[in-house]
């Protein structure tokens, strides 16, 4: 895959609602831990997951890419 599509792609991930990003960033998470990459402390993983788990819930409201940035990606 090229930059170009990495980067379509990475915008086309932003603009999801805060809630499908979550749950996009856990799925991919997951499949990087799913080879038996120890790439992450536990306590990060647990971290991620709550955090995953407030926004997917609605306990929690993400920021849009604009909020984060200035700008929108």
């Amino acid at each position: 895959m090229s930059h170009l599509q990495h980067t379509a792609l990475a915008t086309q991930a932003l603009d999801l609602p805060a809630s499908e990003r979550a749950q996009l960033a856990l799925l991919l998470f997951d499949s990087v831990e799913g080879d038996g990459a120890n790439l992450w402390p536990g306590a990060l993983v647990d971290e991620l997951r709550r955090r995953a788990e407030e926004l997917r819930s609605g306990k929690v409201k993400g920021l849009t890419s604009e909020e984060v940035f200035g700008e929108s990606l």
